[in-house]
This record gives structure tokens, C-alpha cells and sequence, in this order.
């Protein structure tokens, strides 16, 4: 998380008259980029019409109501893309446990205890305003858009819940790179009625045809469309107010004069995270499940088609009749149709179709568009949930899955959910929602970034292949030990058991720091050696009276001219 852990003064907006802009080049640069989307469009639209028909909104087709269902005969790839949103969802960000924890870079640092309070805080708020928020169904609508290779989703500071999150279906934006590849600059086109638009950005804003709609009470029935336009600011001055922050956000009305302007503001961290599956260029576009599975589901479609004709055909085949009795044929079931001997009425051709076979390839391109979707990996995962296998079943299980499912986690995580997090958690700081910071923990946090950790049960997946590593690295070295015991000093016990305890998700605060066990260590050394000490010493106690009564004894018989005792006590003879 970029910048420091302490309050930042939020941006406000100065009292004097900015200069005129020219927004000229920046409508030439939008139009520019939805001019570049048209090479996507026929791909949306043909995984809309063939696998996800209830997905998808697009400028040419002003009926909103229609469901693109004409070319759908069998729903498998819809039921797919439910698991895979499902599974990313409970995956990635389950609403029911925790998934991410704030940290730092610096393990002992991490770990004193009021560092830890104040990240442990932050954390608690910042779970607390994505429950109470729309977070978790606006995000869960978001991975139901990505199979088509990508999804944006808008975080806005909100009076009554904090913020508040929005998703855009796919065909209502268009997207670019920067040079790094991460998506920088947003574009989108919607409808707003003229009462809309009074209410949102103000009447005098408002370019005159909207305002003309308006008062000839019409503002309910027209409706104009809204270009929103999100991007670096490169015309930033050093001064304060929301034109000078990072990111500038521009409203205006398609078909509008160049000066007209809706609203012209800021944000100081990216506000729509962009989800994406799988990139290959600096386009701003992924490629998603729905494009891997495309030719499966148009074949599918086509095999539901032909085994629904080829059934007809057998159940009511084409018949040929001579003229005599044609207009008598009785069709229904138990009718009777009179004709001379040579006036048959007969099938025109055996249809003989093996439907076994069609079903058969029927249910393997439809096993086919599962995979594509990894609507079988997801269902694996929730049997770990349910209980019903261990994690390692099903990393062993799915290990070659995992593997490919990687690349899209980790992309979700770095451009996704980062940005999400830094959002919201900017914009409560700026708002005053996180408790103020002791000094003794300021100071040592002054200047440090916070460090995002995700501990979903994806992420847990993913580092579960090194634990196995170090539990096979473990078993191979304690098989060495029946031959040579000193092998096990190779081992690192400390750093094993601490690996292991982050990969799980451990909290930091039941992880002792190196430290704490180092200073543990030489506590039960020196305990021990007291209790060595005390030992000895009691057993020397116990030792004396029978020590002393053994003097005695030889000293008596010194005394009494014995002359080995005497000579062995020095006693002249």
C-alpha cells in the first residue's frame, strides 16, 4: 500500500476560479479509445449470444429488456460461469472469513504489539465497512463479467456506508494501458434522463438541450447519453483541489459542445480496479474463460439442435401417402387410416440416428466448456470447505489446476484487490475513520509501507505446494537420521516452523519472533541449570550426615591405635 500508515490531509477544493480549459484533446482521446474497442465487440457480443445471454449491455441495441437467448440450447457454459464466480468469490474473498491482513515488510516490526494493535484496528474497520457496504455482491457480479476477459469495478466514498462499490457490465466501457501494462484510464457511456442529470451535477451544469428537456417537463422521458472519462492527470500544478489530485474524473454529454462540461473532479488513488483473467498485450483487454470455451459452446449448441431435430424426425418422420389418401391420414395416437393395399402410408427415409452417440459427445464438449471455465476445480474446493477432503487431497488432486488457475490469482490480487483496498482504505483515512496513532507507534511507523497479505483459501492453495516441500524435505532428512544423527543439524527447525505458520496464515501475534524464542531458550537453559544445581546441591546434602558419621567412625578407630586408619589419616604411629 503506497504511502504512509499516518492521516494524510485530504485535498480541498480552492476558492479560486480555475482558467479555462480545453477539453478538446481529452473527448478526441475517448472517442479515440471506444474507436479502438469495435475490434472486441463482435467477440462479446457472439460469447454473449452462445454462452452468457444475460450478460453484457451495448450502445447499439437500445432495448435493454431483451435476454439473448435465440442461439442458447443447452446452459452448461451458463451454469460454469455461476461455479467460477461462486468459486473466485469464496476463493478470493469469501464474505464469511478473513482473506487479506495488513502487515509490514518487517516481520519483528510487525509483530511488537502496538504496531500490531494499529494495523489490527485499521484491519477490523476496513472489514467492517466491506460487510456493511455493497462490496461483497457488487464484487461477486464483477467476477461474474471476467469469463469475458475483463471487469471494472468503481469505488466511491459514500455518506451513509463509507464507500460505496459499482461494477460495469461488459460493451458500456472501453479501457487503456500504460506503459508498465497496468490499466490506467477508463471510459464509459450510459443513459441518464434529464431529471438525472439535474439531480446529480445541477442545472446550471447541464448543457442546454438537457436543461430544455428539463423545463418543458420532459426530464422523465429524455434521455441523453453520459460520457465519463477517468485518467492521469498530467495537468497537475502543485496546488490544492480535486483537479489537482492524481487522477482527474470528467462528466459531460455526448454530442455536447466542447466547453460543456458536467462535473471536472479528482481522486487521489485509482478508483476503478480492473479485474482481469489473462493479458497479452498493453490493450487494457484479457481474454477470459468464456473465449477458451468458445468454439466448445457453439459446437454444443449445434449437437442440442441436431439431437432435438434428429428425436423429431424419429418420433414424427416425414411420410409419404398416395394422393387417394392424403387429407386422410388419422396421425393420432390409436387412429385408424383406411387405404386400398397398394395405398400405403410410410416413413420417406429410416431416420436410424444413434442418439447414444450425439448425448455422449454431447456431455464431453460439455465436460470440455466445465474445465474451460474451472468450474470442476471450484467444486473440488468446495468439498475442502465441506469437509469432505483435506487440503492436501486436494492440492495433490489439483495440482496441474492450480498451477494454471496461478497466474490468474496472482493478477487479481496485484490489479485487482490491491487497488481496491488502497482505495477504501485512503478514503477512510481522509474521512477520519481510523483511530488516532500513539506517538511511540507513529514513530516507528512513520514512513512505512503497509504490506497486504492474503490468506484466502486460494492463496492458502497456492502456498501449500512449499509446505509439502518442506514436510518431504523433513521426512527425508529424519530417513538419513537412522544413519548418521548428526544429519539432523542440517535441518532448520526455526525457519521451517516459521514459514510454515505464515504460508498457513497464521496470526503474527501466535508466532513468536526470533527474539522472544531466542530469549525463551536461554530462560529454560538457565532453568535447567538450577535445577541441576539444586539437585546436586540437595544430593550433597543428603550425602553429609553419612559423610560425617564416616569420619567419625575412622577417626575413632585412629584413636584407637589402629595403625592402617592412622597411617591413613597422617597420625604418627
Amino acid at each position: 500500500m503506497q504511502g504512509t500508515i499516518l492521516s494524510t490531509l485530504a485535498r480541498q477544493p480552492t476558492n479560486t476560479e480555475p482558467k479555462k480549459r480545453d477539453y478538446t484533446k481529452i473527448k478526441a482521446k475517448f472517442n479515440a479509445m471506444f474507436d479502438n474497442r469495435q475490434k472486441y465487440i463482435s467477440r462479446w457480443k457472439d460469447i454473449r449470444d452462445y454462452q452468457l445471454p444475460f450478460l453484457g449491455v451495448f450502445d447499439d441495441e437500445q432495448d435493454q429488456s431483451k435476454v439473448y437467448t435465440d442461439k442458447i440450447n443447452n446452459g452448461v457454459a451458463w451454469e460454469s460461469c455461476q461455479i467460477f464466480a461462486s468459486g473466485v468469490m469464496s476463493g478470493m474473498t469469501p464474505p464469511s472469513r478473513k482473506w487479506f491482513k495488513l502487515t509490514l515488510e518487517n516481520a519483528e516490526l510487525a509483530a511488537n504489539s502496538k504496531v500490531a494493535e494499529v494495523l489490527d484496528d485499521r484491519e477490523q474497520i476496513l472489514y467492517a465497512v466491506f460487510a456493511k457496504s455493497n462490496f461483497y455482491n457488487t464484487v461477486h457480479q464483477t467476477y461474474m463479467e471476467l469469463p469475458f476477459g475483463q471487469s471494472p469495478m468503481s469505488i466511491m466514498p459514500d455518506a451513509k456506508v463509507g464507500v460505496r462499490f459499482t461494477s460495469y457490465p461488459i460493451g458500456t466501457y472501453a479501457l487503456e494501458c500504460g506503459s508498465n501494462g497496468d490499466v490506467n484510464t477508463f471510459g464509459r457511456k450510459y443513459r441518464m434522463t434529464a431529471d438525472q442529470l439535474v439531480e446529480e451535477f445541477g442545472y446550471n451544469a447541464c448543457p442546454d438541450k438537457v436543461k430544455r428537456a428539463y423545463d418543458e417537463g420532459k426530464g422523465n422521458a429524455s434521455t441523453f447519453i453520459v460520457c465519463w472519462f477517468v485518467l492521469p492527470n498530467k495537468d497537475r500544478n502543485g496546488k490544492l483541489g480535486n483537479k489537482n489530485m492524481p487522477y482527474s474524473s470528467i462528466y459531460w454529454c455526448e454530442d455536447s459542445n466542447t466547453d460543456e462540461i458536467l462535473r471536472h473532479s479528482g481522486f487521489e488513488e485509482w478508483a476503478i480496479p480492473i479485474a482481469r483473467h489473462t493479458t497479452h498485450d498493453l490493450s487494457g483487454y484479457g481474454k477470459g474463460c468464456a473465449w477458451f470455451a468458445q468454439s466448445d459452446a457453439q459446437m454444443l449448441q449445434l449437437l442440442e439442435k441436431d439431437l432435438v431435430t434428429a428425436i423429431e424426425l424419429g418420433i414424427k418422420p416425414p411420410m409419404s401417402a398416395s394422393s387417394g389418401v392424403i387429407g386422410s391420414v388419422n396421425l393420432f395416437p390409436g387412429g385408424v387410416t383406411e387405404v386400398d393395399t397398394n395405398e400405403k402410408v410410410e416413413p420417406i427415409f429410416n431416420v436410424g440416428i444413434d442418439v447414444a452417440n450425439v448425448q455422449a459427445k454431447i456431455q464431453f464438449v460439455s465436460e470440455s466448456i466445465k474445465r474451460a471455465y474451472s468450474a470442476d476445480l471450484f467444486l473440488m474446493l468446495d468439498n475442502l470447505d465441506a469437509g469432505k477432503m483435506t487440503a492436501r487431497e486436494v492440492m495433490e488432486r489439483t495440482q496441474e489446476k492450480m498451477q494454471q488457475l496461478g497466474p490468474v490469482v496472482e493478477r487479481l490480487q496485484s490489479e485487482f484487490l490491491n487497488p481496491i483496498i488502497e482505495r477504501t482504505y485512503g478514503i477512510l483515512d481522509r474521512a477520519g475513520i481510523f483511530p488516532p496513532i500513539d506517538d511511540e507507534a507513529a514513530e516507528m511507523l512513520n514512513g512505512l509501507d503497509v504490506k497486504i497479505e492474503y490468506i484466502s483459501p486460494l492463496a492458502q492453495a497456492q502456498k501449500m505446494s512449499s509446505l509439502v516441500n518442506i514436510e518431504q524435505y523433513y521426512a527425508f532428512i529424519m530417513s538419513l537420521a537412522q544413519g548418521n544423527a548428526n544429519i539432523v543439524q542440517k535441518f532448520n527447525f526455526e525457519e521451517a516452523a516459521d514459514i510454515y505458520g505464515v504460508n498457513l496464515g497464521v496470526p503474527i501475534k501466535v508466532i513468536r519472533s526470533n527474539d522472544e524464542y531466542k530469549a525463551l531458550m536461554e530462560e529454560q537453559e538457565q532453568a535447567q541449570q538450577e535445577q541441576e544445581e539444586q539437585a546436586q546441591a540437595l544430593q550433597m546434602a543428603q550425602l553429609a550426615p553419612q559423610m560425617a558419621g564416616a569420619a567419625k567412625q575412622a577417626t575413632d578407630a585412629a584413636n584407637d591405635g589402629n595403625p592402617v586408619m592412622q597411617q591413613l589419616m597422617g597420625m604418627g604411629v
